[in-house]
C-alpha cells in the first residue's frame, strides 16, 4: 500500500499542511492510495499521537474510503477532511499522526 499526494503516485504523502482553520470550520485533502500489492486490500485510517492530546476530540479527522476496497495496482482517490470544532479553546497548534493501513 502506497500513499501519495499526485495521482500518478510518484510523490509519496509524508505529511499534510492543513494550514489555518477557524473554529466551526472545516477543509479537505485529496490523497492518493495505490495497491501496490497482489491481493485485494481494505481500506482503514488510524489516529494516533496527539499533541496536545486535547486536541483529539475538538479536531477530528475523517475521510471517504474508510473500509473501500481497492484491488491490486489499482488508485484510489481519498478526501480526508479536518473539522474544528466551535467550542475549541487554546489550542492554536497540534499535531497528529495519521496512519493508512491495507488488509487483505
Amino acid at each position: 500500500m502506497g500513499v501519495y499526494s499526485d495521482s500518478a503516485c510518484t510523490q509519496t504523502l509524508t505529511s499534510i499542511a492543513w494550514g489555518t482553520v477557524a473554529p466551526g470550520g472545516s477543509t479537505s485533502r485529496t490523497i492518493y492510495v495505490k495497491n501496490t500489492g497482489t491481493v485485494q486490500m481494505t481500506l482503514s485510517m488510524t489516529k494516533a499521537s496527539w499533541n496536545p492530546a486535547g486536541a483529539n476530540g475538538p479536531i477530528t479527522i475523517t475521510w471517504d474510503k474508510e473500509s473501500s476496497n481497492v484491488v491490486p495496482g489499482a488508485v484510489a482517490t481519498a478526501t480526508l477532511t479536518l473539522t474544528v470544532s466551535s467550542s475549541i479553546s487554546g489550542i492554536t497548534n497540534y499535531s497528529v499522526d495519521i496512519t493508512i493501513a491495507g488488509t487483505g
